[in-house]
């Protein structure tokens, strides 16, 4: 129940409000000063303050100031039989919701209070949401203990403090490009802005730049109303352009064009209008080579370019697999109701020494679909799907050179993949002389996979 504090030194007003606020609902207090008003809100909890501008007192705008002091979140509608523009404005400016002239009926108060009480629960949900969406992409959220990912967390957090330098994210596909732009944006200053994101390569060109730019009606066609384009909807917040190496080279110069100017016009339009969004790409591609090709402007990749990062895949982040399986375990056993305790050890072996070309969106989509179809008590070898097992980390490229027979008695393929990747080890660390680090890179895996297996194989 909302409760509504009447603050009015006439009598007959103080009631007759007090006496139809309480058929509405609400929990009302009367009080016909300043003072006795201020001692209401401190000890009761009020959602909402009628406040007469002129008191025996005190000034209501003084009032005003003293009640937003105490409680900035209660709703306050002044009232006043001298209204004049100079004090509306003045409470306007110190937070008040509107401002009432006498005398009034009792029927329109009742309608500006229903919507101002409204106004300040959507406001609430909107506050909850945003505490949310910022919580779930709080750095500390993002998993990762191997050195690689710890190196990209820093990054995250030093690029969210300068909020206005563009942001290139490379890294293969399945990498979280998308969790790290939406890291950066939920802990910059722009977070309380809006994410607009946009897939370059989903959307052919001629669509592309009407929804990045917008247009006027009349523009085109189908152009009915004007329409504003997603990069004036990013204003104060962020533009994520996902897969921007798959976009038209003709687009690339407009998107050049907004990034040096900071205006955009929409087609059809004559207006020139102010950009204020940090604009965070995205990719796949290696852009190097796409500009050797012409694929893509190099002019655009410097602009882009000016703070970069780079998702390593997670092959390369061995040691973190263990730490992205449980985190998955945990959150389909919340949304499906389950209750796999974990994965055992030798699941664990197998997965790490799989390549995972999918990178953290197949691993996550392999939880989940074992968690469906198997629902395990615990995860364990035999529920990991057959491309796991079967490549066992060798890639597929190796695995179509090697040419031999199978034993008519046949062979035992565990101990086999294992002297292949004992041979390979031993050659590495030759060719290295020794330097596990070195090996490890050119093996492409981690150094804690490395000396997992080194050990395994009894090589010290």
């Amino acid at each position: 129940m909302n409760s509504v504090l009447i603050v009015d030194d006439q009598k007959l007003i103080r009631n007759s409000l007090k006496s139809a606020f309480n058929n509405e609902g609400y929990r009302v207090f009367v009080a016909e000063t300043g003072k006795e008003g201020l001692s209401f809100l401190k000890k009761e909890n009020i959602d909402l303050v009628l406040l007469d501008i002129r008191l025996p007192d005190a000034n209501g705008i003084d009032v005003l100031k003293q009640i937003k002091a105490v409680n900035d979140d209660v709703i306050v509608i002044m009232m006043t039989g001298y209204g004049t523009i100079e004090n509306a404005v003045t409470a306007m400016k110190l937070g008040a919701f509107d401002y009432i002239s006498k005398p009034f009926k009792t029927k329109h108060i009742s309608t500006i209070i229903k919507l101002a009480l409204e106004t300040r629960k959507l406001k609430r949900e909107v506050e909850d949401f945003r505490d949310r969406t910022r919580s779930l992409y709080e750095t500390g959220k993002i998993i990762g203990k191997s050195e690689a990912m710890l190196e990209t967390l820093g990054m995250i957090k030093k690029v969210a403090e300068i909020d206005t330098s563009t942001v290139l994210i490379q890294g293969e596909s399945g990498t979280g490009k998308e969790l790290v732009a939406k890291a950066i944006h939920y802990n910059s200053s722009r977070s309380e802005g809006p994410f607009v994101e946009i897939n370059c390569s989903s959307i052919p060109y001629t669509l592309l730049e009407s929804e990045l730019f917008g247009y006027e009606q009349g523009a085109f066609t189908d152009a009915k109303k004007t329409k504003r384009g997603l990069i004036e909807q990013a204003n104060d917040g962020t533009l994520f352009l996902d897969e921007i190496g798959d976009m038209d080279i003709a687009m690339q110069s407009k998107i050049l064009n907004v990034l040096q100017e900071r205006k955009l016009r929409r087609l059809g339009g004559h207006q020139t209008i102010q950009v204020n969004a940090r604009i965070v790409a995205a990719t796949n591609h290696n852009l190097r080579e796409d500009i050797s090709r012409n694929k893509f402007r190099e002019d655009l990749f410097y602009r882009l370019n000016v703070i970069d990062i780079y998702l390593p895949p997670l092959r390369k982040r061995g040691e973190d697999i263990t730490l992205l399986v449980k985190h998955f375990i945990n959150e389909f056993n919340q949304s499906y109701r389950k209750n796999a305790r974990g994965i055992d050890k030798e699941a664990v072996r197998i997965m790490m020494s799989y390549s995972w070309p999918g990178n953290v969106r197949e691993l996550r989509n392999t939880i989940e679909r074992i968690m469906i179809i198997d629902n395990p008590d615990m995860i364990m070898s035999k529920h990991l799907p057959r491309e796991v097992m079967d490549n066992m980390g060798v890639d597929s490229h190796f695995t179509k050179s090697v040419d031999f027979e199978i034993p008519e008695n046949g062979l035992d393929i565990n101990k086999f993949t294992l002297a292949v990747k004992e041979q390979l080890i031993r050659k590495t660390l030759l060719k290295t002389g020794g330097n596990k680090s070195k090996a490890a890179s050119l093996l492409n895996m981690d150094r804690f996979s490395f000396r997992y297996l080194m050990n395994k194989i009894g090589l010290s």
